[in-house]
C-alpha cells in the first residue's frame, strides 16, 4: 500500500508524477521507487507510456478511494484525447469506459500507436520557471509531448529536449527538467506556429469531438491547392507524388517519412478522405500544407472551392493570358487548365498556340498583315506591357477584343460577297 502520492498539477504527464514521487520520497535509486510502487512486477512498469496504462490502475488501487480518478488521468495526464481524436465518439467512449473498469486497453490501441516512435521528453523553459514560482517545482507537461509539437502552446517559444538516453525506454530512466535556466528561442516559421495551434486545439477540444465525415473538406482543400492528378480533375484523384514532394519541401524529409513512410499511395489517400485513418499526425501535416484551420475537419460547413472563383476572376479580368499564365496564376499544371474550365463551365479565355489546340479550336484561315514601323513599335510596347511573347497571340487578342465589342454594340454579322 502506498502511503502517499502527489496530486497531479494541471497538464502534468503521468510519468512526471512518478518522478516527483521519487524525489519526495527520498529514494536513492529509480529502481527502488518502481519496486515500491509496483511490487511483484516481473518487468519494468510502463510508467513512461504516453497512453493510459496499467500503472495508473495499480496506483489508484493502492490509494484511498477518490484520491485519483482513472478518467481524469486518461483525459488530462496522457495523450489519450489526442491519439483518439479521429475515432468515432462511441468508440472513444467505449475505450475510456473499459479502461476505467480496470481493463488493459493497450492491445486494442495498437493500430493507433504502432507507428509511434518514442521521442525525447520536451519542456518549455518559461513554463518550468513559472511552475517553480507557482508550485515550487518544475514538471513535465503532457501537451509538450504531443507528436510534432515544436513550440510551447502557451509561450510560443521552442521546446527543449530532455537529456535522456535514447538506448533504453523512458520507463527505465529517471529524467528531470534541468534546474538551470536556459536561453529562450522565439524564432519560428509561420507553419510551425500554425501547427502548434492546430495540435493544441485537437488535444484540448472536448473528448467527444470527432471529424465531420459528411463533408469532403480535405479533398476540397487539395483541389484548391492544385493537387489533383493529371487527367483526374473529374475523378478527383490526388497527385500523390506531387503531394509527397510538397510535404517534404514544407516539413523536411525526415518528418514526412516518420509520419507517412517513404510514399503515399492512392488507396491511402482514399482512406484519409473518408477519415478512416486514425493517426492525427497525418491529418495535421496535410491540414497545414493545404491551409486548413484547426476546426476545418470537424465543422459541418464545407469550404468553398476557391479555384472556381479564382479562375472566373481571371476570365472576367479582361487581360490577355496564355494557358501557361493561367496555370501559374492558379497554381495548377498547364494540362489541367482546360479540364478545370470544362468542369467549372468557364469558356476558354486564354490565347493558345496552334500546336496545342484541339481540332475544333484550330484556326481555319491564315491572314498575313504588314505593319508600318510605327505600328510595330506600338505593338512591341503593348506586348512588353502585357507580357506577351508572340505577335500572333497579341494580334489575335486585340482582334477578338474588338470583335466582341462590335458584336455587343449590335454589329451586323452578315457581309456581302
Amino acid at each position: 500500500m502506498v502511503g502517499f502520492f502527489p496530486s497531479l498539477y494541471p497538464d502534468e504527464l503521468w510519468y512526471s508524477a512518478i518522478v516527483r514521487f521519487h524525489v519526495h520520497s527520498g529514494m536513492a535509486y529509480w529502481t527502488d521507487t518502481l519496486s515500491l510502487l509496483f511490487p511483484n512486477q516481473t518487468s519494468y512498469p510502463k510508467v513512461g507510456d504516453m497512453m493510459p496504462n496499467e500503472t495508473m490502475q495499480q496506483i489508484v488501487r493502492q490509494l484511498p478511494e477518490g484520491a485519483l480518478a482513472l478518467r481524469d488521468l486518461a483525459l488530462h495526464h496522457s495523450l489519450f484525447p489526442f491519439r483518439l481524436r479521429f475515432l468515432p465518439t462511441q468508440k472513444k467512449q467505449d475505450y475510456l469506459e473499459r479502461f476505467c473498469k480496470g481493463e488493459d486497453i493497450q492491445p486494442h490501441l495498437l493500430s493507433i500507436t504502432k507507428k509511434l516512435r518514442e521521442h525525447l521528453l520536451r519542456y518549455c523553459p518559461m513554463c518550468a520557471q513559472e511552475d517553480r514560482e507557482t508550485y515550487g517545482e518544475a514538471y513535465w507537461h503532457t501537451s509538450h509531448q504531443i507528436p510534432l509539437m515544436l513550440l510551447c502552446p502557451r509561450h510560443g517559444c521552442r521546446l527543449k529536449a530532455a537529456g535522456q538516453k535514447t538506448t533504453m525506454p523512458l520507463s527505465r530512466q529517471l529524467v528531470q527538467i534541468p534546474a538551470m535556466s536556459e536561453p529562450i528561442d522565439r524564432e519560428a516559421e509561420p507553419w510551425e506556429k500554425s501547427l502548434t495551434e492546430l495540435l493544441n486545439r485537437w488535444y484540448t477540444m472536448p473528448f467527444e469531438a470527432e471529424p465531420n465525415r459528411s463533408t469532403d473538406n480535405l479533398n476540397r482543400a487539395a483541389e484548391n491547392n492544385g493537387l489533383l492528378a493529371l487527367g483526374s480533375v473529374r475523378r478527383l484523384s490526388w497527385d500523390t507524388e506531387r503531394l509527397y514532394q510538397k510535404l517534404v519541401e514544407r516539413f523536411g524529409a525526415a518528418v514526412v517519412a516518420e509520419v507517412f513512410g517513404q510514399r503515399i499511395t492512392s488507396a491511402h489517400i482514399r482512406r484519409l478522405r473518408q477519415i478512416s485513418v486514425s493517426t492525427p499526425e497525418e491529418y495535421a501535416l496535410l491540414s497545414i500544407l493545404l491551409g486548413l484551420g484547426p476546426d476545418a475537419l470537424f465543422e459541418g460547413q464545407e469550404i468553398p472551392i476557391a479555384l472556381r472563383d479564382r479562375m472566373q476572376a481571371l476570365a472576367d479580368a479582361g487581360r490577355l493570358f496564355t494557358k501557361r499564365g493561367v496555370a501559374s496564376e492558379l497554381g495548377i499544371r498547364t494540362e489541367q487548365v482546360m479540364p478545370y474550365a470544362k468542369r467549372f463551365g468557364i469558356n476558354p479565355f486564354w490565347v493558345q498556340s496552334g500546336k496545342r489546340k484541339t481540332e475544333a479550336e484550330r484556326q481555319g484561315y491564315t491572314v498575313t498583315i504588314h505593319l508600318s514601323q510605327e505600328e510595330k513599335h506600338m505593338l512591341d510596347c503593348y506586348m512588353a506591357e502585357q507580357n506577351i511573347q508572340a505577335y500572333s497571340h497579341a494580334l489575335r487578342y486585340c482582334m477578338n477584343k474588338e470583335l466582341r465589342t462590335w458584336h455587343r454594340s449590335g454589329g451586323r454579322q452578315t457581309h456581302g460577297k
